[in-house]
């Protein structure tokens, strides 16, 4: 009788505990529904901690033009996430993204980048070969200043900067490698014309363009940085692009979309964030972002303080 009598409290303090967990955890869902759904922050925190790809915290990064042209600047991007980074051109985007690829110094705070485990791995001082091994992949923004060599051909184009993992031995290049490479992104990429030894030069602006998205999109990458991804091409180039991010998103990469086009970063982002002198002053879901809304934000109305998550 006694033991039944101690199965029957455990039992009932078992249910006790039960119902007050129920009850906090009602408490805590519901200071996040809004009209009786979830919020995306709770979905999206709950969402990025078990996927998160990239982590900057607290980067700052100098200019010729003034120390803190990066300004304390954080966020994150998760897999299967585009961030879009909207504002007037001018106001540090340029150096973030030289500083998360390696091409420009950081003067404090940290860069990292999720492996191919999941874990994150701080590449604040890695070279930009490193960081591309980790798992970076750049679009820039300038494609004739940091994306081709226009003297060379398109299928040497094509592997620029990983030419190390097209090698025959230690001094030559595997040329049967580096073709069969370029016949397949130029299917896949659908680059015009489709013969590899033209010299990039000879090509249109959208398909010198795509010959940068074939390379950087077309190898293993967890982390994409797209910067100005449509600058000076045509509306068929632009939508081709566009599908290729988005395809990139569904599997999973984590793209991070640097655009000064409004209409661009409100069509593909997911989450919006605006920088105004170098700092990050809002952040929105994807569908909450109107250019009425990031106007004020992007010309300072609002002031120059806040921090992206």
């Amino acid at each position: 009788m006694e033991a039944a009598m101690r199965l029957a409290t455990l039992r009932s303090e078992k249910a006790r505990y039960g119902l007050l967990f129920v009850l906090l955890a009602c408490g805590f869902f519901a200071s996040h529904l809004r009209d009786g759904y979830l919020s995306d922050d709770f979905l999206y925190v709950a969402w990025a901690r078990r996927s998160l790809a990239t982590l900057l915290a607290h980067l700052t990064v100098a200019s010729s033009r003034r120390p803190n042209e990066v300004d304390n600047v954080s966020f994150t991007v998760a897999r299967g996430e585009i961030l879009g980074i909207a504002g007037v051109e001018g106001n540090g985007q340029t150096e973030l993204i030289e500083a998360i690829t390696g091409l420009r110094d950081v003067s404090s705070g940290t860069i990292s980048i999720a492996d191919a485990s999941g874990a994150l791995r701080e590449v604040t001082d890695s070279d930009v070969r490193s960081r591309a091994d980790a798992g970076l992949s750049h679009i820039p923004e300038d494609r004739h200043r940091r994306g081709l060599v226009l003297e060379y051909s398109v299928a040497d184009n094509l592997i620029l900067g990983q030419q190390h993992r097209f090698t025959a031995s230690a001094s030559a290049l595997d040329r049967a490698r580096i073709a069969s490479n370029a016949a397949s992104r130029i299917s896949t990429f659908d680059i015009r014309p489709p013969d590899e030894s033209l010299p990039s030069r000879a090509l249109s602006g959208g398909n010198q363009q795509k010959i940068v998205i074939a390379r950087e999109m077309g190898r293993d990458f967890t982390v994409l940085i797209a910067a100005q991804p449509t600058r000076g091409v045509d509306v068929g180039a632009i939508e081709f692009i566009h599908d290729q991010l988005r395809k990139a998103r569904a599997e999973g990469k984590a793209i991070l979309l640097v655009s000064a086009d409004l209409v661009e970063i409100l069509a593909l982002s997911d989450r919006v964030v605006v920088m105004y002198g170098g700092r990050m002053v809002v952040t929105l879901p994807g569908h909450e972002a109107t250019p009425e809304i990031l106007g004020p934000y992007m010309t300072g109305a609002h002031g120059a303080a806040g921090t992206a998550t």
